[in-house]
């Protein structure tokens, strides 16, 4: 039987104090661009390449931009003539600039970053950063750019009703389980009005919210894992959730208190937690017998409190989100 879920203002402030890091804003066009382009550092120069097992500089600069939507085309020549001329002194990140490295015009091109970087596929050292004003060689060499990036216009900041966050659409499939827990002051999300559906908890977390829902009392004494002082925020709770029992599962007398909780190890904790059983086998076409958390995603499923993804699969090896654990603790208040 599902034990009642007690103090909610408890769970607001651990969600609200202890994940209190401040999420970055959407991405523009330039953010995704630099963290594709950056991705691929290190990658060999190849002539003619066009994949992640070799690039040349036209074949580089495509790819990466076709990442984010965007299309060029496939030579320096025909990348010099598209897009918008650009002053060096106007340069905007993601720009494409331009070298002249043979004596015979536009032979070598790279992606602006930013304080005077670019990014490209040398021949000599592969995907690299190097400095468009290197004075022993690209400094002298470079002859111009041009912007192809569309300019982005700022769009309507949506207005949020109660327990909405501007990074859960009304469409998001945990839209309904967020805002009704955050209205009932059970979760809560950022100071900036986001929720941060996708990040991670860690198992310090965890243990936090699961001692505070369930009203276990925390004791003065903390050395249960050699890992976790009793100076942790999350000592006390941790040693709590770990005399109920909810960590039985753990091996030797370490914690982890920052790793990324699984979606079988929640499994496994909230069955402890709400005292979940089930009469019979019901789990996933990815969760068999041999699986570990077999018995309490089966119990989970049977309780109606997981129901997997669209494609049937719970997808046990999978961290958990913010927004699936809210979901989770959504199912098993109601």
């Amino acid at each position: 039987m599902i034990r009642k879920i007690v103090p909610f203002l408890a769970v607001l402030l651990v969600l609200s104090t202890l994940l209190n890091v401040t999420p970055a804003e959407a991405s523009t066009k330039q953010d995704q661009l630099v963290t594709e382009a950056k991705k691929h550092i290190g990658v060999p120069y190849r002539w003619g390449g066009t994949t992640t097992s070799g690039f040349d500089c036209s074949g580089y600069m495509q790819y990466v931009f076709n990442q984010i939507g965007v299309s060029l085309p496939r030579t320096t020549g025909q990348m010099y003539n598209t897009g918008t001329s650009v002053s060096k002194s106007n340069l905007q990140v993601g720009d494409l600039v331009f070298f002249n490295t043979s004596g015979s015009g536009v032979s070598h091109a790279g992606i602006y970053i930013g304080s005077s970087q670019f990014i490209h596929s040398s021949s000599s050292r592969g995907v690299s950063i190097a400095s468009i004003n290197d004075p022993h060689y690209w400094g002298s060499r470079y002859i111009g750019a041009k912007r192809v990036l569309p300019e982005e216009k700022p769009q309507p900041v949506r207005v949020l009703g109660a327990g909405e966050y501007h990074d859960v659409a009304t469409n998001h499939w945990a839209y309904s389980p967020i805002r009704n827990l955050s209205n009932q002051n059970i979760i809560s999300g950022y100071g900036n009005d986001r929720f941060v559906p996708n990040d991670q908890l860690t198992r310090a977390q965890v243990a936090a919210l699961l001692v505070r829902a369930t009203g276990l009392a925390t004791p003065t004494k903390t050395n249960a894992f050699s890992d976790v002082p009793e100076s942790h925020w999350a000592s006390a709770d941790i040693s709590a959730a770990d005399r109920a029992g909810y960590f039985d599962y753990l091996p030797g007398s370490t914690f982890n208190p920052n790793e990324a909780v699984t979606r079988d190890e929640i499994a496994v904790l909230f069955a402890a937690a709400f005292e979940l059983s089930a009469s019979s086998s019901s789990s996933f076409p990815d969760v068999d017998s041999s699986n570990w958390a077999y018995n309490e995603i089966s119990a989970l499923k049977a309780n109606g409190i997981v129901h997997g993804f669209a494609d049937g699969t719970y997808r046990p090896n999978s961290n958990l989100t913010r927004a699936e654990f809210a979901s989770i603790l959504f199912q098993a208040l109601n």
